[in-house]
């Protein structure tokens, strides 16, 4: 098939929602062109041929946890042209940066809502903005939100990988199994090493064995494990909500009081960030600059 309309309105739905499951995308082509019963696999290889010298690609991946399908729009680029893109600005950028190696620093990598809130504390970020900043990310699926905590999302896995190896290399895991950077999945309790998620379901299919140091294995280690990641994130709020209001002592409201009254003050309309079939969603990576020196928790 030559490429055409049917290439086109996929490339700009992929585009619009930034991520789609493979089972979704394929009802919508089923819909959209009954006759035409084109391969996902082949519409991705040509479409990547045409959007590669702009640095864009559409990748088909699984989600590590539920090892769903997905096909996600990425950008791969840094240049003068992808620059000028103005949707955040070098704050806000400087935020998601902070929130990336915040993420990628924890056992458990997520980070509690509260955590992320005060970060801004060191930026000049006003935290109503940081509040809809976190929902427009979710919703762009650079982050996720699980619970009250915040993990990074598919497009924050697969456009940031590099930045990571490069600027993180003594901080990353490598899953034990497959050897790619753990963003979902556990630290084994014994030896420390990590694996995903479903690689870990899938290694135990063959006995209850950790994969690296192959001791034994139960499922109430993971649940050990969890809650584990529960009390050092809720650790890490309380420690930073502490530190900030003994720093703001004598003032009429304290850190904690003000981030209650956040809620009151958002708006919680999506009016804000429109996602629509012909708007492509802006990328984060494509202005997050290289090199950076990582700052340091209190």
């Amino acid at each position: 098939m030559s490429y055409g309309e049917v290439h086109r309105f996929f490339l700009r739905t992929i585009a619009s929602k930034g991520v789609l499951t493979f089972s979704n995308a394929q009802n919508i082509l089923d819909q959209s062109y009954p006759e035409d019963k084109p391969s996902i696999e082949d519409l991705a290889k040509q479409i990547n041929d045409t959007i590669r010298p702009f640095q864009q690609t559409i990748k088909i991946v699984n989600d590590e946890v539920t090892s769903e399908k997905n096909i996600v729009f990425l950008f791969l680029g840094f240049d003068d042209a992808t620059k000028s893109q103005n949707m955040f600005s070098a704050q806000e950028l400087e935020f998601f940066r902070t929130l990336i190696e915040e993420i990628m620093t924890t056992e458990s990598r997520q980070i509690s809502s509260q955590y992320a809130l005060n970060l801004v504390n060191k930026l000049k970020v006003p935290k109503t903005d940081a509040q809809r900043l976190l929902r427009t990310w979710c919703r762009m699926h650079y982050l996720v939100e699980i619970n009250t905590n915040y993990a990074l999302g598919l497009r924050a896995i697969h456009e940031f990988q590099h930045y990571l190896r490069e600027n993180m290399p003594d901080t990353i895991n490598e899953c034990c199994l497959c050897k790619e950077i753990v963003f979902r999945g556990y630290n084994c309790p014994l030896c420390g090493d990590a694996v995903h998620t479903r690689c870990l379901n899938m290694y135990l299919e063959a006995g209850p064995k950790w994969p690296c140091c192959k001791a034994n294995f139960d499922t109430a280690q993971l649940e050990t494990l969890n809650r584990e990641s529960i009390s050092e994130t809720q650790l890490s709020t309380q420690l930073t909500t502490q530190h900030t209001t003994q720093k703001t002592n004598g003032t009429q409201h304290t850190t904690q009081q003000r981030n209650d009254s956040i809620e009151e003050s958002i708006e919680t309309s999506d009016d804000d960030f429109e996602q629509t079939l012909g708007t492509p969603i802006p990328g984060v990576s494509q202005r997050v600059s290289r090199k950076r020196k990582r700052m340091t928790r209190d």
